[in-house]
């Protein structure tokens, strides 16, 4: 189990690697990296494929590819942007994720070249600017994902989610769309380097319009508590394994590879 492991982060990086060529080439040519952002589909795919992990999708039918979207999910797994990504291959997709992927080689260049949302979460004033990148990307057609919860879960069930998403989504004014995300605990714990096999599901429920009529903090806080019950709603909490060791977890170098990359 441990060589099969082993084998499969290789498969990763080497993965990663491939496919950061033909974003890099293709980032510049469009305004947003339209182009290039659909290499990482096939990136994404690649992972699951070699880690033989199957994504199970419901309710991606209410959703309209032409329309953008604020996606808000739960957060159980470096898996999960992967399993997403799968899933709304329709739709160009851009994800929130901590600044400090701008240090990993490679990976981090090709992160700031699609147009990432990456945010300093120790800056006060990393709001404004986020708001503003995210709200260039909506007007451009380009779907957000946001995991609220700001990182991830150690045994997999919700934990609180913090505002910030809620406050982004209300001052952009556009449908919120509650991603459940199960299985990732399960075929990647957090702590543990062994990606295991096995399925995991996204699950999209019907998107939340904003009603008008309230002010911001009121709708913020409206749309926090519709979010989470949804999410909640679909949510499978993972079998129950014991904390792995601290030696299994990632060696530096693969955790910057492909650690991180999900965070």
């Amino acid at each position: 189990m441990i060589l099969l492991a082993i084998v499969r982060l290789v498969f990763i990086a080497l993965n990663t690697v491939l496919w950061s060529v033909p974003v890099l080439l293709l980032a510049p040519l469009d305004a947003y990296a339209q182009r290039a952002a659909r290499c990482i589909r096939f990136w994404a795919r690649g992972n699951l494929f070699i880690c033989g992990v199957k994504v199970d999708v419901r309710g991606r039918e209410q959703l309209d590819p032409g329309q953008a979207y604020v996606f808000i999910a739960n957060h159980q797994s470096m898996f999960d942007i992967v399993a997403v990504m799968v899933s709304l291959d329709a739709f160009q997709l851009r994800w929130v994720a901590k600044h400090e992927l701008r240090k990993v080689p490679l990976f981090g260049l090709c992160m700031t070249s699609t147009h990432q949302v990456l945010v300093d979460r120790q800056s006060r004033t990393q709001a404004v600017a986020t708001i503003r990148k995210v709200r260039a990307l909506l007007q451009a057609g380009i779907s957000v994902l946001f995991f609220p919860e700001g990182t991830r879960s150690q045994d997999g069930r919700l934990l609180p989610f913090k505002p910030g998403a809620f406050a982004v989504a209300v001052e952009t004014d556009r449908p919120v769309v509650p991603v459940t995300i199960n299985g990732g605990a399960d075929i990647l714990p957090s702590g543990s380097w062994k990606v295991r096999s096995g399925r995991m599901s996204v699950v999209f429920s019907p998107p939340i319009v904003r009603d008008p009529s309230m002010a911001k903090k009121t709708a913020r806080q409206d749309l926090l508590v519709q979010v989470e019950k949804a999410i909640t709603q679909h949510h499978t909490p993972p079998v129950a394994r014991p904390t792995p060791p601290a030696s299994a977890e990632y060696p530096e170098h693969l955790r910057l590879m492909i650690g991180h990359a999900y965070e």
